[in-house]
């Protein structure tokens, strides 16, 4: 038995290892096809706003891949969501009358999906944008900086950001992809961490755009803020589950 699933656990290695990621698009084969609207919140369990639950602020939010727990946390602190296409033309975005935009995770290269990065750009100074994950490097691109493969990526559960504001340490979590598949007449239930092999380099972001966080490992962007033009970014998952929730306040 342990020999069948050393082979087992060889194999899945060997997969992922060979997928490739650099200069290749992943956000059109998952993004949503047309726009739908949002309304599933997250449990009582989860319920760290107390200050109420009625629908206050609509949020336009890019489909690139996102995780629905990043959407049901937006709709338990009051927002009331519209997905959109991963290409939705940003001139569309103001007859939704939206409060924000949101520019969402996926795995995978920034460098490779420039028709993201000038919705983007489209967006930023005309309506608050929030980025995360992959829309954080988005966002780090469309300001004019530039992103780099990392040598070592961050995967996991467990990675200490500091706060630069408030000298405080988060624990965050990375990306996490849950799966199921059959494999040698097993059916498996697999979690794997893959986020992120990539970063946005600070030295490259034009002035006036601050470094909220760091990654306590390798010293890497965490978070971008630009107060003047109403943006921020993430790119690690507060919304995590499992997961710790330190940034989720």
């Amino acid at each position: 038995m342990s020999r069948t699933w050393d082979i087992v656990g060889k194999t899945l290695i060997t997969e992922e290892g060979a997928l490739k990621i650099a200069g290749v698009d992943l956000i059109s084969g998952v993004s949503c096809k047309a726009p739908y609207e949002w309304s599933y919140r997250t449990g009582s369990e989860w319920d760290f706003n107390t200050e109420g639950r009625g629908y206050t602020f609509q949020v336009i939010a890019y489909d690139f891949g996102i995780k629905h727990n990043i959407l049901r946390r937006l709709a338990s602190y009051g927002c009331k969501i519209t997905l959109v296409p991963s290409s939705w033309p940003a001139s569309k975005t103001p007859k939704l009358k939206p409060d924000g935009v949101i520019f969402s995770n996926v795995p995978g290269d920034p460098s490779a999906v420039p028709y993201a990065v000038e919705i983007v750009k489209e967006k930023i100074g005309k309506v608050p944008v929030f980025g995360i994950c992959m829309g954080h490097q988005l966002l780090g691109q469309a300001l004019g900086g530039k992103t780099f493969k990392m040598k070592f990526g961050h995967h996991g559960g467990n990675h200490p950001v500091r706060n630069l504001r408030s000298a405080s340490v988060e624990i965050s979590a990375q990306y996490l992809i849950k799966k199921e598949r059959s494999l040698r007449g097993f059916h498996l239930k697999l979690v794997m961490f893959r986020n992120h092999n990539y970063a946005v380099d600070p030295a490259s972001l034009p002035d006036g755009v601050e470094v909220t966080h760091v990654n306590l490992i390798d010293g890497s962007c965490a978070s971008l803020a630009f107060p003047q033009m109403k943006l921020m970014s993430l790119q690690y998952h507060p919304e995590a589950s499992p997961g710790p929730h330190d940034s989720d306040p």
